[in-house]
């Protein structure tokens, strides 16, 4: 009791108390509600802004969906962002046999990475027309989507660099968004 006292009669009503008075204070904590340690992201990691509404998230997850940090990968994307590597592909038409193999190069680009990148089915809300108006899908529609991560705590933790982010933006011309997936296509 006398070294409350005393650390009281310390503060005084003009002042305020220096960080050493505080010191020997405990952290604040709720009764019987444990410490539990906080995560932190890395700051390499990449920044998946703008996030999806919280409407959108409660909707996904009632839905018994997922959502995934990506890129829109219909109308032949992969297949260009494969012919910007390979020139041999330049020309060629449209044809869906070169999905897998875009997957296959981004894997081996980026090989812990494997089971982040994967292709999705996914839905083309609002927000993502809004962010990116040359996909040419109607709000609502279904699309194929090549994903980075999924919003989920161990994913989101584990995420690729902003680094990473950066070059397959550059690949595939356009920029990463959040995606409501409806279902994930099998794996290589």
């Amino acid at each position: 009791m006398a070294s409350i006292t005393s650390s009281m009669q310390s503060l005084s009503l003009d002042e305020a108390p220096t960080s050493t008075q505080l010191q020997d204070q405990p952290p604040a904590q709720s009764p019987g509600a444990p410490a539990k340690p906080r995560r932190a992201s890395r700051p390499d990691q990449a920044d998946p802004m703008p996030w999806p509404s919280k409407e959108e998230y409660l909707q996904v997850k009632a839905a018994k969906g997922s959502m995934h940090f990506g890129f829109y990968a219909d109308d032949d994307v992969l297949q260009n962002m494969l012919a910007s590597r390979y020139p041999s592909l330049r020309g060629r038409e449209p044809d869906e046999m070169f999905l897998y193999p875009a997957l296959a190069y981004l894997r081996t680009r980026y090989p812990g990475r494997t089971f982040d990148i994967g292709l999705h089915i996914g839905f083309v809300s609002q927000r993502v027309k809004d962010l990116n108006p040359r996909i040419p899908a109607k709000v609502g529609e279904k699309v194929l989507v090549l994903g980075l991560f999924a919003l989920e705590e161990e994913s989101y933790f584990n995420r690729m660099t902003q680094k990473e982010v950066d070059e397959i933006s550059e690949l595939m011309r356009m920029k990463p968004t959040w995606w409501w997936i409806a279902h994930s296509l099998p794996s290589i």
